[in-house]
């Protein structure tokens, strides 16, 4: 860093922090100048911030990572300002910005920023809050906020970047930070984002208890008849048709506040086209012909119920090896998520693996795009397959002993969740949907389904004799 860069630095870091109030209003306040409501992850996050004011020091150094659109950086803003603390001990800086304006690193940054400060970081007498956007763009942020956290306790960090971080951080980054995942919204955050209306005190519990935590299908159905009261009161005053424009783009906050649909599809392909031309380059080494090729993987995706390598190689003229790599990279990106067959290791490496979306939005955006015959005839299927996907990771991913597969075989339930020695079949659907799929994978060898479940339109119904209840999608996306 030479002399020029830095005066340009320190004249960029003073405007940041004097302006930094005005910059984040967007992410808090509505155009009427009403407070947002904020995604549930933000009372987490701000606990741990507020333990760190009070003198907890022992966490001071949370990442957040997930799906590129999930809303991070609105989460990050909102922190910053729901931080009360003198303008110059906080700072809000996009990593990716200073580094490609500037072209310096972030250790460059933060250190003009100490002369800010009048004080190194060791010698701090007052708590200094750095909220960091984007830190990936820098290849060394783990070393160096690692030092920064070794040398003070009264710097608290938050930063946000791509999944890969959590994947490629050492063991000393992973020692010292705490990594927190933002999964894209669920149904009633889309609700309390778009309508301001918050949810039904405890009744995501009580619903996921009556699911999940049930002996029987019997009992599910007992405990979801009961709480239908509660059920239908939430859903009173909600538009029905927000259910289908939740999963088409509801899944992405950013996309609430644009009501054009036409141009939100336009910015969801802009959001998947800045993972592969900006995120995948820092995760992986692809040629540029293979990078052009990427859309293309999407599409398969996209358009079948299972993917075929050999198939979709041939098709794309690309070898196994370099396809199975550009999956890998994707599911990093919290692009995709790879679901495989039920079985032993040797069943699963014998049958294909499907791919869901981890945002339904992605698939809706590839059908308005490019839809065809061959996607329209189960595009609200699949796009429901997405959504109770993002749910039963978002309950489960994680969690010790916890595998989400499917039924690899013809005709077989779209999930098999098993968590310690429960195990749940899944099938989802539009229309009335019938237990026959559920039924078939229950009575299989190897599955010893607590009870099994179908996930549509149809209305709430439980066979005793099956052991298979019939679930609301209403309710469902109460979770």
């Amino acid at each position: 860093m030479n002399h020029e860069q830095k005066k340009k630095i320190f004249t960029f870091l003073q405007d940041q922090i004097a302006n930094a109030e005005f910059r984040v209003k967007a992410y808090v306040f509505d155009e009427n100048n009403v407070r947002r409501l904020q995604r549930n992850a933000f009372t987490k996050l701000a606990m741990y911030i507020k333990n760190f004011q009070a003198g907890k020091r022992s966490l001071r150094w949370v990442t957040m990572y997930g799906l590129r659109g999930a809303g991070k950086t609105t989460l990050l803003a909102q922190l910053y300002e729901n931080t009360k603390i003198e303008n110059k001990h906080r700072l809000f800086l996009s990593v990716d910005q200073v580094t490609g304006v500037f072209g310096v690193s972030l250790k460059d940054v933060l250190e003009v920023y100490e002369e800010i400060l009048g004080s190194s970081f060791e010698q701090l007498q007052e708590p200094v809050f750095l909220f960091l956007d984007e830190v990936q763009y820098d290849e060394k942020w783990g070393v160096l906020l690692k030092t920064i956290y070794d040398r003070s306790d009264k710097v608290f960090i938050l930063a946000t970047g791509s999944s890969a971080l959590s994947l490629q951080a050492s063991t000393d980054v992973a020692r010292r930070s705490v990594f927190e995942k933002l999964y894209p919204m669920s149904f009633t955050e889309f609700i309390k984002i778009k309508n301001q209306k918050v949810e039904t005190k405890n009744l995501c519990e009580q619903i996921h208890n009556a699911i999940f935590k049930s002996a029987t299908a019997k009992k599910v159905y007992k405990e979801l008849t009961r709480l239908e009261p509660k059920i239908k009161e939430y859903w009173g005053d909600i538009d029905p048709r927000d259910s289908e424009r939740y999963m088409r783009y509801g899944t992405l906050p950013f996309m609430i506040a644009l009501n054009n649909e036409a141009l939100v599809y336009d910015q969801i392909k802009k959001t998947l086209e800045r993972v592969i031309a900006s995120d995948i380059p820092h995760i992986a080494q692809f040629s540029a012909d293979t990078v052009s090729k990427i859309p293309m993987v999407l599409y398969a995706i996209a358009e079948t119920e299972q993917l075929s390598m050999s198939s979709l190689s041939k098709n794309i003229e690309m070898s196994r090896s370099v396809l199975a790599h550009i999956l890998d990279i994707l599911e990093r990106t919290e692009t995709v998520w790879r679901v495989y067959p039920h079985g032993s290791h040797m069943a699963q490496a014998r049958k294909p693996s499907k791919y869901l979306f981890t945002s339904p939005a992605f698939r809706s955006m590839y059908f308005n795009f490019i839809g065809n015959i061959k996607v329209r005839d189960n595009y609200k299927g699949k796009l429901l397959e997405d959504t109770v996907g993002l749910y039963l990771n978002r309950l489960f991913a994680g969690k010790p002993d916890v595998a989400i597969t499917y039924d690899g075989v013809a005709g077989g339930a779209d999930f098999i969740v098993r968590q310690g020695n429960d195990m749940f079949v899944v099938e989802v659907g539009f229309g009335d949907k019938s237990f026959v799929q559920v039924e078939r994978t229950m009575k299989k060898s190897g599955i010893n389904a607590k009870y099994g479940m179908v996930v549509s339109e149809r209305s709430l119904v439980v066979d005793e004799e099956k052991n298979i209840v019939s679930i609301p999608i209403q309710y469902f996306l109460l979770l």
